[in-house]
């Protein structure tokens, strides 16, 4: 169904025939969704491999997962390094 398209709660809202918000609230296991509906969509979102939308994500709880590092001279072994090891923590 989907070519390398990063699948979306639509895409599973269209293939299930619900609405999108119906669709989120099951994602988020809320108490108003049966569990049929819910089992659905849990299931066809493993099929499809379906990734919440990270900035979305960012946007409704007020936090990101993003670190800034501000270097003086990226061209410098030390902070290259420095740089890397914060890399390699997250």
């Amino acid at each position: 169904m989907m070519d390398k398209k990063k699948v979306s709660i639509y895409d599973i809202a269209k293939e299930l025939k619900i609405s999108a918000s119906t669709v989120s609230r099951a994602l988020n296991n809320h108490k108003g969704i049966s569990s049929e509906v819910s089992e659905a969509v849990h299931k066809l979102a493993k099929e499809l491999n379906y990734k919440p939308n990270q900035m979305a994500v960012a946007l409704k709880t007020g936090k990101i997962k993003t670190i800034g590092m501000i270097v003086p001279l990226i061209d410098r072994n030390y902070f290259v390094q420095a740089i890397a090891g914060v890399e390699t923590e997250i």
